[in-house]
């Protein structure tokens, strides 16, 4: 019997959990100096001017949401083609909440669909980059000029992606939030970070983040008068901070991504190679990197061109052959808190893309035996039930 293939491992090794120990012996656990050099490096490496850690990207979009003055009943752009928490943070900040449906070559808005639904109220857009494939922003970018909407980019996961050869989340027209969540390409445990190039924005994001607080506790523990503890409160804010515990995990993480995206193309070429069969068929849709576009390697997803039965069936053939998949994502629409909210949307590509998708394992770890045995599993699937 074939050990059991996970879907995803993440790259830790012991040097993250020294790292830990350093901070815990350290005796300071929350946001502090492990985190400014966190946040330093990670600015660095996206070359944005400012990057403000967060405890999750759900968090940090809710606090962007308030740093960019949205209002009650402001109307919001996006694709139903993303994890729930982003659309429960437009719903519960009050947004009039507008789906677009999907494009098949990338999972996110289709162009044509998106522009038409351009209004007078139209005061935002929030952009979804579907599993890891970074989608044009350039067209969205010149809408937003155009109609003086502001932009919020959901980039969970993205992290080291690029469009012409910048990073994402380095682009001065948008607000990007990254996720360091456990099944990411670089993992803080929980947590994310917020990137702008935008000043006004980036110190309103560091207050919001912090209880609305004038100082951190590590600028507060400072001061040789013993009267620093002084703060003052000028806006609302939330306990949306990050930790030191969560920043020494990354910065041995950060360090070594690009030796993790390095391993994870190769992967992802085994996948292109193993299953080309298929693909060849036409029985399968899997997603390569488009010209100037190179993706984060955060998932392998493939769509069956068949149906949901179909999809389903084949998870549980490879469940009983030890190989663990999941699918990326419930659309929101079809959850059962928001079909009356979204139910008068066309959403076809959504929901023919959701009937159909399954990801595969994917993480460093993988060997070209084991995509070898997966793609072999699934052809015999289709061999015997196309």
């Amino acid at each position: 019997m074939k050990k059991k293939i996970k879907f995803f491992i993440p790259s830790i090794n012991e040097k993250e959990i020294n790292n830990v120990k350093n901070v815990l012996k350290s005796g300071w656990l929350t946001n502090g100096k492990k985190t400014i050099e966190f946040e330093n490096k990670i600015k660095k490496f996206i070359g944005s001017n400012y990057a403000i850690a967060v405890n999750s990207c759900t968090n940090g979009i809710f606090a962007v949401l308030h740093a960019l003055n949205f209002k009650k009943g402001d109307e919001i752009i996006t694709t139903p083609m993303t994890f729930v928490s982003t659309i429960h943070n437009l719903y519960s900040y009050g947004l009039n909440i507008k789906l677009v449906d999907i494009n098949l070559d990338d999972l996110s808005f289709d162009e044509n669909i998106l522009k038409k639904s351009i209004t007078k109220k139209t005061k935002g857009i929030l952009i979804n980059h579907y599993g890891g494939m970074p989608t044009n922003t350039k067209y969205i970018i010149q809408i937003s000029k155009k109609y003086k909407i502001k932009l919020i980019e959901d980039a969970a996961t993205v992290f080291g992606a690029k469009i012409n050869n910048q990073m994402i989340g380095s682009n001065p027209d948008i607000v990007s939030v990254f996720s360091f969540y456990s099944n990411k390409v670089i993992t803080t445990g929980e947590g994310g970070v917020i990137t702008t190039s935008n000043r006004k924005i980036a110190e309103k994001l560091k207050v919001l983040i912090s209880c609305g607080i004038s100082k951190t506790p590590w600028q507060r523990s400072k001061g040789e008068s013993g009267l620093n503890w002084r703060y003052e409160v000028n806006s609302l804010g939330f306990k949306f901070n990050f930790t030191d515990l969560q920043a020494s995990i990354g910065i041995e993480q950060l360090r070594k991504i690009r030796s993790i995206l390095k391993r994870r193309k190769i992967l992802r070429n085994y996948y292109f190679q193993y299953l080309k069969n298929l693909e060849k068929k036409k029985y399968i849709k899997v997603f390569r990197n488009k010209k100037n576009i190179s993706f984060s390697e955060y998932i392998f997803p493939i769509i069956l061109k068949r149906n949901k039965d179909f999809r389903d069936n084949l998870i549980s053939f490879l469940n009983k052959n030890n190989i663990n998949t999941s699918v990326h994502y419930i659309p929101a629409n079809k959850h059962k808190f928001y079909k009356k909210v979204f139910r008068k949307y066309d959403l076809k590509r959504s929901d023919y893309a959701f009937d159909n998708l399954i990801s595969l394992p994917f993480h460093n770890y993988l060997s070209k035996s084991d995509i070898k045995y997966i793609s072999k599993k699934i052809e015999q699937f289709f061999e015997k039930n196309y």
